[in-house]
């Protein structure tokens, strides 16, 4: 009786052993793995970026409704005109719809001369359609509207063109003489100029004036000090004026940093600078000047940059970064770094074992580091591979479950 009662006993004892050997054994990873991704970015110092230039208010001082012929950011060439002077508001709308449908003329008119080999093969017009709706779309979602009209315009065009081929559309002729009648209608009603605005000199024209135009001299940088900076304020708008021209290509960074960021730059150097404006995420330029305080504390540091379009004549001040390290490669957790026979490197999971691979360190941090991507078939850590981040025990060539 007391010896079934211990069999029992024992029987219950193993299978609940067993049990919970089975419950930790699913469980239990005797290593944690991370896969090894490619990664790249940069890392600098963080500055808010003032942005001077050389730029000409201009002025108008005859009365009337003005009508610009040109849209913000837009080059104009010396002596062109700016805008047009006329008695009336209507007028200026009247100038409006005879621009619209003379583009809308221009459209058909190209539509009806298309034909070479192109307008009758389906596929390249298709293809044209595709790159034109993709081009559209990445105008729109990147914020580039400066040239959105054009790329809705040849959008509009290809789609005609393509209702040509498949029939849908044949003759444009009735429309396109509706819309010259249009245009000598409204032609026929629009009020004489009064007088025009012209440009004294090229570059790109803006309508917006925000009073930063006169309130530093950029042929004097070094007397933009640490100690005056922050007092650089918006002047009061000059009367009559209408807008502005940015006149030189070269134009300048100007930002306070603290004295020991400073010293990594001297008079001369190329850098990049990473930035948050659409069409030049990354600019190059040069360091102008230097100017110290006096306290020694902090530097208010100028660059130099050549690179200008619509969108950077319009920003006045902007987040940026001034690029320190450029970095890629393939990004592990810092953790799954060890060190095996005096050389550097990461174990990664190879079937049933798991085997050490050196590896070149070009960049690290708190969390991660960036590996060089080797292109070798030797022994070298490649994109995805599962690297160890976490075990015991480990040397080259274990077995694992």
């Amino acid at each position: 009786m007391n010896t079934g009662k211990a069999l029992r006993t024992a029987i219950i004892i193993v299978a609940i052993i067993f049990v919970i050997h089975q419950f930790f054994s699913s469980f239990y990873q005797p290593i944690t793995t991370e896969t090894a991704v490619f990664d790249n970015g940069t890392e600098g110092i963080d500055i808010t970026a003032l942005l001077l230039r050389n730029e000409t208010i201009v002025t108008n001082s005859d009365n009337g409704v003005l009508h610009f012929s040109v849209e913000d950011g837009t080059r104009v060439a010396k002596n062109g005109v700016i805008a047009g002077i006329y008695d009336s508001e209507s007028a200026s709308i009247t100038v409006n719809q005879i621009e619209n449908i003379k583009r809308q003329i221009s459209d058909i008119e190209d539509i009806i001369a298309y034909n070479n080999l192109d307008a009758t093969d389906l596929d390249i017009v298709n293809n044209k359609l595709n790159s034109a709706v993709y081009d559209f779309v990445n105008m729109c979602s990147a914020g580039d509207y400066s040239n959105l009209d054009t790329a809705k315009q040849e959008l509009l065009s290809i789609i005609n063109r393509k209702q040509m081929i498949i029939g849908t559309t044949t003759d444009f002729t009735p429309q396109l003489e509706s819309l010259k009648g249009q245009l000598n209608s409204l032609n026929a009603s629009l009020p004489a100029l009064k007088g025009s605005v012209k440009a004294q000199m090229s570059g790109y024209f803006l309508s917006t004036i925000d009073g930063y135009e006169n309130c530093v001299d950029i042929k004097n940088l070094k007397s933009i000090t640490p100690e005056n900076f922050d007092s650089i304020t918006p002047t009061e708008k000059q009367k009559n004026a209408i807008g502005k021209i940015v006149s030189d290509y070269e134009w300048y960074i100007v930002t306070k940093i603290s004295i020991n960021d400073s010293l990594n730059y001297k008079v001369g150097d190329t850098v990049k600078i990473s930035t948050t404006i659409k069409t030049a995420p990354t600019l190059t330029a040069k360091v102008n000047n230097i100017n110290v305080s006096d306290s020694g504390e902090n530097a208010v540091i100028i660059f130099s940059c050549s690179q200008m379009s619509s969108e950077i004549a319009q920003i006045r001040t902007a987040p940026m970064t001034i690029i320190k390290t450029e970095y890629n490669g393939l990004r592990v957790s810092k953790r799954a770094l060890r060190v095996s026979d005096s050389k550097t490197g990461v174990y990664v999971v190879s079937g049933m074992q798991i085997k050490f691979v050196p590896v070149t360190v070009t960049y690290s941090n708190e969390n991660y580091i960036i590996c060089k991507q080797e292109n070798s078939n030797s022994n070298v850590l490649r994109l995805y591979d599962e690297v160890v981040v976490k075990g015991r025990n480990l040397y080259d060539g274990k077995i694992i479950s």
